[in-house]
């Protein structure tokens, strides 16, 4: 009888070890399998009127798009750009209505006075698409719309990199604090939802940290469509450029922010007169002002072999 009582504990402690170790096997296994699959879901934006109770040079208000709705300065023109380039998308990005208030990733709308135009982008209910996701965003959308998809690739704040085209065929990243590593954890897939959980993949784990690590300095007259300003706390893009005949230049400057909201152009104050362009001779001080952040020459900077 002990011997019996003895051997069906024996058995069951056997039967109870197994059901641990499967237990834990499903447990990493989900664990492993929610780290690499993230799910863009998209934010319902709350377009909200703002009346604002300024004018802003340069602008009109009729305009759906970056080139018709803010205007050059008196005495410059927008630089030429060719068909297809960063430049043209960015000037022809459909914006949401003038005089607005910010969209909020949760469905609000933030006041925000330096603001001249938003970019009519969607947004992730999760908040993501803060700074630097949006300067992302914007690089990755206009590879994947004009075709370019090998050079949809980006490096994560600990210099691994993430590649759309891996990604496409099934391969995932498996991030943990500052260790990554890519795995093949999913069927290949070329849908627009797999496009846009890569992003959001990518936006977990790249910043502003990341976007200088693959950025090279240059000076304020190299400034270009397409180039970043960047600091370890905040990153602008340079998202429309124009020139008078002495050959100085203007810039419209665009940013999101904390909370994530709708990619937007940054206006700027003189006295009692709102602008929407940043001139090169402000851009060439030490420090200056863009919005509520502030940078210097050093923070002028040109992402991989840039536009």
């Amino acid at each position: 009888m002990k011997n019996s009582v003895v051997s069906e504990i024996k058995r069951s402690l056997k039967l109870s070890t197994k059901g641990i170790a499967v237990l834990i096997i499903a447990a990493v296994v989900a664990f492993v399998y929610v780290r690499t699959h993230p799910r863009w879901k998209e934010a319902e934006l709350t377009i909200e009127s703002a009346d604002r109770f300024y004018d802003i040079h340069d602008l009109d208000p009729d305009g759906t798009t970056l080139e018709t709705r803010i205007l050059p300065p008196e005495g410059y023109e927008r630089v030429p750009v060719s068909e297809g380039s960063f430049g043209e998308y960015m000037r022809k990005y459909p914006l949401l209505p003038d005089d607005i208030k910010l969209p909020v990733y949760n469905g609000t709308a933030m006041d925000y006075s330096d603001c001249a135009a938003v970019f009519d982008i969607s947004l992730e209910k999760d908040g993501y698409q803060q700074c630097a996701d949006t300067v992302i965003r914007l690089y990755s959308d206009y590879f994947y719309e004009t075709g370019q998809l090998d050079r949809i690739s980006f490096m994560f704040s600990n210099g691994d990199k993430c590649s759309y085209n891996n990604w496409r065929k099934g391969k995932r990243m498996f991030a943990l604090a500052d260790f990554s590593c890519e795995i093949p954890a999913a069927l290949p897939s070329d849908s627009h939802q797999q496009y846009m959980n890569y992003l959001k993949e990518v936006m977990r784990y790249a910043g502003t940290l990341s976007l200088q690590k693959e950025s090279e300095r240059i000076t304020p007259e190299e400034l270009q469509i397409g180039d970043i300003i960047c600091n370890n706390a905040h990153v602008v893009l340079i998202a429309d450029e124009a020139v008078n005949e002495k050959g100085e230049k203007c810039y419209l400057i665009g940013q999101s922010f904390i909370p994530a909201v709708c990619f937007h152009i940054i206006s700027r104050s003189e006295g009692n007169d709102v602008y929407s362009w940043y001139t090169q001779e402000q851009l060439e001080q030490d420090s200056f002002a863009i919005g509520t952040f502030r940078f210097n020459k050093e923070n002028i900077l040109r992402w991989k072999e840039g536009f």
